[in-house]
């Protein structure tokens, strides 16, 4: 994995002032550009901080990585926790362009706004970088283990239904991530030693997280941002 970089902070709050660091860097000087970001737990003091940091949102665009197709005002929405974390710790005269999947939409079937999404997230190509989580099962995004037969879709999101769920998904395509020059994964917590200690290769089992497909096959350079917990093998 000559690609890849491995950092690692002693918390969160040092993991998450790292990545706000690298998606500065990146930004400056502002100028028509999309970040495709997380949703999740961990992320929270990362926008948090990146509200209170950026000081000119001008042409930038948040395009989430994935989301649940919930009710407007859900807890569940991942726009919704972005916009809460960012707006409530704004620094800036202007917010972002934070897309919202079910809210610019008109439609309701999930089918139609996959397609809605789809057409639109068309325009915001290329992505700059990709700051994205990782699950304790080595998903990504909505990337799922199981679903590996819909993960590399010509279309830049596909939709993802799991059977213990009551909504759809939507999540962005293996296709997007192993084009985009940049990944850096933010992943916090004893929760994910197993997960991390088998895609550095710590263990005897072979490549089959969602994950490791990514790793195996990107074009651009990886980082993982991590916190002592989730090392601590």
């Amino acid at each position: 994995m000559t690609n890849v970089k491995l950092l690692e902070f002693p918390d969160l709050e040092k993991l998450s002032i790292a990545a706000v660091e690298y998606f500065v860097d990146l930004h400056k000087p502002p100028n028509n550009q999309t970040f495709l970001v997380p949703g999740g737990q961990t992320p929270k003091l990362f926008y948090k901080l990146l509200a209170k940091t950026v000081d000119d949102w001008s042409g930038t665009t948040l395009l989430l990585s994935d989301e649940r197709l919930v009710p407007q005002g859900n807890a569940m929405s991942n726009a919704g926790m972005v916009k809460k974390q960012i707006i409530n710790n704004f620094n800036a005269v202007t917010p972002p362009n934070i897309i919202e999947f079910v809210n610019r939409s008109r439609f309701i079937d999930p089918e139609q706004i996959l397609k809605s999404v789809n057409n639109y997230a068309k325009t915001l190509f290329p992505l700059t970088a990709a700051f994205l989580g990782i699950g304790a099962d080595g998903h990504t995004a909505s990337l799922f283990p199981g679903f590996e037969h819909c993960f590399y879709n010509p279309d830049p999101f596909i939709k993802v239904n799991k059977s213990n769920e009551p909504f759809s998904r939507i999540s962005i395509s293996a296709n997007v991530l192993i084009d985009t020059p940049q990944i850096f994964f933010l992943v916090s917590g004893s929760d994910k030693k197993a997960v991390m200690k088998k895609i550095l290769k710590k263990s005897d089992e072979i490549d089959t997280l969602p994950v490791q497909k990514i790793l195996n096959t990107s074009k651009g350079k990886i980082v993982f941002v991590c916190d002592s917990e989730a090392l601590a093998f």
